[in-house]
């Protein structure tokens, strides 16, 4: 009947314009039939006498639908953030190392999120047991990709899983007790100084970005790193890599968590 048809597009068009933002798409159900928005503007054209008077102007469901779609997709180049972490400072302050980095991110349709990292990393370490110092402070760089798991695009929370490649050439200083020989006895200064190396390593990262008020985010990430290649000399083994973390092992955790300024464009 025209004006079942008539109710039934007038309340769908005014539930797709409150509805838009939700994950999901809003429905009517009439009898044991579901219509939706998108449903109703694909076949709303086929029903002549189903209009929308707004003012002196008479829309169809499909033309008032199709218009909404417009004004609320997503622009490629979304915005960009600037992210400054406050994590690695509390750790130089905590422990014997740590590092100030800062991230610029650009959001293409809010989904993907092609990110840049730099930092300076900072050791000064003394091993309990052999009472052997290492020292060293450098810049990094990072770089690499992260996407947006979130369905709706639209918010301004996010839940990002991303790759990185990291990069850093560094000098560092070994010093310790004197050596001594074990079979022609004597002993010789343990004692290495600007000596050089480099580190590459790649991460997967697990981010969160919260917002706080508009233009800024609180952000978390947590990271696993699995060395590459790392440079090492005849004599040493690097304790500490800048924006990499400790040796100990081939692969380390890290983690980030940043104040993030959020420009949409």
């Amino acid at each position: 009947m025209v004006w079942q048809s008539r109710v039934v597009s007038t309340l769908a068009i005014i539930l797709y314009a409150i509805g838009m933002a939700a994950q999901d798409e809003p429905r009517i159900i009439v009898g044991t039939d579901t219509i939706t928005p998108s449903t109703l503007a694909a076949s709303a054209d086929s029903v002549a006498d189903v209009r929308l008077v707004v003012g002196g102007d008479t829309l169809r469901p499909s033309q008032y639908v199709a218009g909404l779609e417009e004004e609320l997709k997503i622009p490629l180049l979304h915005g960009i953030d600037l992210a400054v972490d406050v994590f690695g400072p509390i750790m130089y302050a905590l422990t014997d190392y740590g590092s100030a980095e800062a991230s610029l991110r650009v959001s293409l349709k809010n989904q993907f999120f092609p990110v840049v990292e730099v930092g300076y990393g900072k050791c000064d370490h003394t091993d309990d047991n052999t009472n052997i110092t290492f020292s060293t402070a450098a810049p990094f760089f990072r770089a690499g990709l992260d996407y947006n798991l979130l369905k709706n695009k639209r918010q301004d929370n996010r839940f990002t899983v991303g790759l990185r490649y990291g990069f850093t050439s560094f000098k560092y200083d070994m010093r310790g007790p004197d050596m001594t020989d074990p079979v022609w006895g004597g002993t010789a200064p343990f004692n290495y100084s600007k000596a050089s190396s480099t580190c590459q390593w790649a991460e997967l990262v697990v981010g969160v970005q919260v917002k706080l008020f508009t233009h800024f985010h609180l952000g978390w990430t947590v990271r696993y790193r699995k060395e590459m290649k790392v440079g090492e000399n005849d004599h040493s083994r690097p304790y500490y890599i800048p924006g990499y973390g400790t040796t100990t092992n081939t692969s380390c955790w890290g983690g980030t968590y940043s104040l993030i300024f959020d420009l949409k464009l």
